[in-house]
């Protein structure tokens, strides 16, 4: 027989299961008080038509748990763990590669990000490279591909503000 959720489901955050409460008293240095505890502990028992033989059933038991229960945890602690690994991987190669969708073949980022990068951060560069760096950024929206004159000078532009290709 399994002990009933009444006596053994903890009340809220700060007080535990009505029978834990009762067996946290066994704790006092008053004789008469643990004696007191273990009739309280008998009574609370046969009322829910138990004795302290299921108690100490459910103590070796862990609690009552069923092996479906216990399966039913594993298995959701497995999936919370392979849930957490996917995130951690995703995680990592967003800040080994940064969180753009599309890449080159060898990893590098592709030259609109870098055009729209610049372009964010134009107002550390100086007024006269402006213009270059909205037409770059125009160009992200039509797809045209830059010269490859025009590729350095967005690169460069690009180191200067501190940006990194990896």
């Amino acid at each position: 027989m399994a002990l009933p959720p009444e006596i053994v489901t903890p009340r809220d955050h700060r007080h535990g299961s009505r029978l834990g409460d009762i067996i946290r008293r066994l704790c006092s240095s008053n004789d008469g008080e643990i004696v007191a505890t273990v009739y309280a502990m008998r009574r609370m028992l046969e009322s829910v038509g138990a004795d302290i033989h299921v108690l100490a059933e459910h103590v070796e038991n862990g609690g009552g748990l069923t092996e479906a229960d216990k399966q039913k945890i594993r298995s959701e602690i497995e999936n919370a763990r392979a849930i957490g690994y996917a995130e951690g991987v995703k995680a990592a190669e967003a800040k080994q590669h940064g969180t753009g969708a599309f890449r080159n073949t060898d990893g590098k980022l592709e030259w609109t990000e870098v055009a729209l990068f610049v372009q964010r951060e134009k107002h550390r560069l100086p007024e006269k490279h402006h213009e270059f760096v909205d037409d770059m950024a125009s160009r992200t929206v039509y797809g045209r591909e830059p010269t490859p004159r025009q590729h350095q000078y967005l690169h460069s532009l690009f180191h200067k503000l501190g940006g990194k290709i990896t």
